[in-house]
């Protein structure tokens, strides 16, 4: 697998990769690959740190199962309950939104306007990025300052799968509502501190200098899109408790090396953190059907992937996409199988299914050797 994987890369330009391999609880391959910054010329490694994008919703999953498990959630509730508000998708004002319609992303509620449009500042599309206060009331509710129509989708909640950034910054939202703690800091007190992971949504929290730089195509060049100081500049201050939806979704930061730890986790049925019936729930089937046509989201469990697309084979895990960098993180408890795979960069070619051409080929070989 390792000549494949340097092909790949080389075949595909990547700036830099690594990929991780866990069978029996035993690291059985390890793969590094080119560079973490093109600029300083410092080779990737497995403790390199990058910020792993959309792999981040399992992680904040595993804060919300925590306080499941604690009794102080409960995944069939109206989260009306634990928001202070009332929500209710316009469309249909007698169905409550349930944690469960949140963590599968069939809610009904929406990233708003997919398309950028210059200085729009409505709706979470609108929002998120930029640095002014932004309440959730004011996006989700009617009269709110941010709100847009387009928030809600016209389907029955519980009813259709949807893409949702936005459901996973709710979900921090919650937890802060819940716990009277900042997201960040209690998913680092209660998962990656125990975990005795180097790894936060806060890149000040970051004892590791080593982070991936990132590196996006333009007109057949590679631009940094971050580094360090980009990170440090454009990270979040604390809005006020209840409220600070931006970056939950996709900004934790943390090493393959420090994943592997917290995917061991999942596939140990939750030791040391949870109880096994905690993770069960998490990692069953929640949700089945299809996104569309082409896409990967066949199945899923709490904010978590179910893949079985490849010769029916079922992995469990998440994928990532931000800012130049792919990444995924796929598993299967029973046969106690896994594979971590990062790029902070590169020529590689998205499919429709939202998968590209590198991580299809690693996730084939993978599976072709060690199922």
């Amino acid at each position: 697998m390792e000549k494949e994987f340097l092909r790949l890369c080389e075949e595909n330009q990547l700036v830099g990769a690594v990929c991780l391999v866990v069978k029996d609880g035993v690291e059985d391959l390890k793969l590094t690959f080119g560079k973490r910054s093109i600029e300083s010329n410092e080779p990737i490694t497995l403790d390199t740190v990058f910020r792993i994008a959309s792999i981040s919703k399992v992680i904040i999953a595993s804060g919300i199962m925590k306080l499941v498990e604690k009794g102080a959630l409960d995944i069939n509730t109206d989260i009306s309950q634990y928001l202070g508000f009332k929500l209710r998708n316009p469309y249909h004002r007698d169905i409550p939104i349930t944690l469960k319609m949140m963590m599968t992303q069939t809610s009904s509620i929406t990233d708003g306007l997919d398309d950028y449009i210059p200085n729009y500042n409505m709706g979470y599309n609108g929002v998120n990025g930029k640095y002014f206060e932004a309440s959730l009331e004011d996006l989700l509710l009617e009269n709110g300052k941010y709100y847009i129509k387009e928030t809600f989708d016209k389907e029955i909640p519980g009813t259709k799968f949807i893409y949702s950034n936005f459901n996973c910054g709710i979900l921090a939202c919650i937890i802060e509502k819940v716990t009277g703690k900042y997201y960040n800091d209690f998913i680092r007190e209660q998962i990656l501190l125990p975990l005795g992971l180097d790894a936060s949504f806060d890149i000040k929290d970051i004892k590791s200098k080593n982070i991936a730089s990132l590196y996006e195509v333009d007109h057949s060049s590679l631009e940094l899109t971050r580094d360090y100081d980009l990170f440090m500049k454009k990270r979040y201050e604390k809005y006020p408790l209840g409220n600070n939806f931006r970056g939950p979704a996709g900004g934790l930061l943390i090493s393959p090396n420090d994943l592997k730890v917290f995917m061991e986790m999942l596939m140990n049925g939750g030791k040391p953190i949870f109880k096994k019936e905690t993770i069960a729930l998490m990692l069953s089937k929640h949700w089945q059907g299809k996104a569309n046509v082409y896409s990967y989201y066949r199945a899923k469990g709490l904010q978590v992937v179910l893949l079985d697309q490849y010769d029916g084979k079922l992995l469990k895990g998440h994928f990532g996409d931000a800012y130049g960098v792919r990444s995924f993180m796929l598993f299967n408890e029973e046969r106690h199988i896994g594979i971590i795979y990062m790029t902070n960069g590169g020529f590689y070619k998205r499919f429709e299914s939202g998968i590209d051409n590198v991580e299809e080929e690693i996730i084939k070989l993978f599976l072709k050797k060690y199922w």
